[in-house]
């Protein structure tokens, strides 16, 4: 990470100076003074002064950027702030604005934005924006969900907004940060989730998309019985976790084991509501839990439950299908082991995946 109180060296001292020197914003004099100098050296300038003028407002402890180029999303201009606990509504907006002005003053050149904000007591909670601040009354609303919803679960979260495509109208995503115990946190969020159901969403265009108890959902917070179902499969085997840096594929040795569930609102047109249980080698033990997985899945309407391994896959439905029902040989199998074990089936409950 580039220290804010440092320009990089490309930058020369003349243009060094200048951002030191006069009445005008940091911001303003570092686009003039380099606009024609290129894109790099612009990004680098623009960058610099921001986190030196984000760095002087009440509220912030520290700032840095880092310019970093040719990601997939193109070059990316990170700016990180530590912010102190109480810092407040109004300060907030300045700290909104700096950044959009920098922004602002870096537009003649390619560099998407990227912003975090972390407050200075949290070891692993964060609020990332991967836009400029519509508004300041936005980017406040969007902290002051984030502290809710934090406060409410008892753990450090971590929000991301992201920019619509032209397609879509952007997200939140709402997720356990990845620095964080994932088993604690997940104990802590399922112990507070009826007071998470009651935190004031924020009212706007973007799509809600939840990673918590165990559970994801897009648009809604899962019902509590999908909640209840994690608790007891927990039991069982493990939350399947997929660390984002890991390029293990199933079937190697260090692939992630366990489940995961994925909860989709009645009617939505898009997804599937599912349990999956993933396990790298097909065997009589992880066969023996993936039944009393299903078994216990099957007490929910509506889920299609599957059992995959490197080589091998199982599906089941819990209830009468409105739609297509695909059904293998292996299907047949699990599904008269899982009916034969105690299981309570609904009508219509069957082998093989329901897509509506």
């Amino acid at each position: 990470m580039t220290s804010s109180r440092r320009l990089p060296a490309l930058i020369s001292g003349a243009v060094a100076l200048s951002l030191v020197l006069g009445g005008c914003s940091l911001v303003d004099q570092a686009s003039d003074v380099v606009a024609s100098a290129g894109g790099d050296v612009l990004a680098h300038a623009v960058l610099a002064a921001t986190v030196a003028e984000l760095e002087s407002l009440d509220g912030v402890e520290a700032a840095s950027y880092e310019l970093q180029a040719d990601t997939y999303l193109g070059n990316i201009g990170r700016v990180s702030v530590v912010a102190t606990s109480a810092i407040d509504g109004a300060q907030l907006g300045q700290l909104s604005e700096q950044f959009r002005d920098g922004y602002a003053a870096i537009g003649q050149v390619a560099v998407e934005p990227h912003f975090s904000l972390t407050l200075a007591e949290d070891a692993t909670g964060k609020f990332d924006l991967w836009e400029v601040p519509e508004s300041n009354e936005s980017f406040v609303e969007n902290f002051e969900f984030w502290r809710a919803a934090s406060a409410a679960v008892d753990t450090e979260l971590w929000l991301e907004i992201f920019p619509g495509d032209g397609w879509t109208l952007g997200a939140r995503s709402i997720a356990i940060p990845d620095q964080a115990d994932f088993e604690e946190a997940t104990d802590r969020v399922i112990a507070n989730y009826g007071a998470l159901q009651e935190v004031e969403l924020v009212e706007d265009d973007r799509q809600n998309y939840w990673q918590l108890a165990g559970i994801q959902s897009v648009g809604e917070l899962a019902p509590l019985t999908f909640v209840e179902l994690v608790s007891e499969l927990r039991t069982i085997m493990p939350l399947f976790f997929y660390p984002v840096e890991s390029d293990a594929v199933s079937g190697d040795a260090d692939f992630p084991e366990g489940f995961q569930v994925a909860w989709v609102p009645p009617g939505a047109d898009y997804g599937l509501t599912s349990v999956i249980v993933s396990s790298n080698e097909y065997t009589d033990e992880s066969r023996s839990n993936a039944i009393r997985a299903a078994t216990r899945t099957s007490e929910i309407e509506g889920v299609n439950f599957q059992f995959a391994t490197s080589d091998r896959g199982f599906w089941m439905h819990t209830s009468a299908c409105d739609g297509s029902v695909e059904v293998t040989a292996d299907d047949d199998l699990f599904f008269e082991d899982v009916a034969t074990s105690g299981a309570k089936l609904f009508e219509g409950a069957g082998p093989g995946a329901c897509f509506p």
